[in-house]
């Protein structure tokens, strides 16, 4: 008997303000933000940001004052069970996401491979990273406090499946993009 798989998602963008191109600059990577998704809602990836954990909405970004931000999607197959354990650390994060502050010492820190972790700081693919080593999705070679989105497009759990940007992942992925 089969088990049934799962499909999780980790999206990669370049946001276009001065954060991400300093960002981008200091970390050497054309991709400045990472973000993952479930597969039951592609709308929806988690992550964070300066106001701390956030929950994405793709279809915002694709209204007509933002030029179209570049990415690339990544998936992976995981167990049902695994599956379930990243949608119970999201919703931990979830239910408790005033106590989460975004980091940007963990950032810097990171970029001299001194690892910086809090129990409640993290920064975007600090986060990401998070969830895939306590999910057991992955292995990861390193801690998480020193990933970077460049560091997703390496792991050979992870295989491309989109690259272009959010307009063109709204149109292959999301039944109903909000466009204007």
């Amino acid at each position: 008997m089969k088990h049934k798989t799962r499909k999780v998602y980790i999206l990669l963008t370049r946001l276009h303000d001065f954060g991400s191109r300093a960002a981008g600059f200091f970390a050497s990577c054309y991709y400045t933000h990472s973000s993952i998704g479930l597969e039951e809602d592609m709308n929806i990836f988690y992550s964070f940001m300066v106001n701390g954990f956030v929950e994405e909405d793709v279809s915002r970004f694709l209204r007509s004052k933002f030029k179209p931000f570049p990415c690339q999607l990544y998936e992976i197959e995981v167990s049902e069970e695994v599956y379930d354990k990243i949608k119970a650390i999201i919703n931990e994060f979830k239910v408790n996401k005033k106590l989460y502050r975004y980091t940007k010492l963990g950032v810097l820190s990171g970029l001299f491979w001194i690892p910086r972790q809090r129990k409640y700081e993290f920064f975007c693919s600090h986060f990401v990273a998070h969830v895939l080593k306590k999910s057991n999705a992955v292995k990861l070679k390193k801690n998480t406090a020193l990933y970077f989105p460049r560091d997703f497009k390496k792991h050979s759990g992870l295989s491309l499946s989109f690259q272009g940007n959010l307009r063109g992942f709204a149109n292959k992925f999301l039944t109903k993009p909000e466009t204007v």
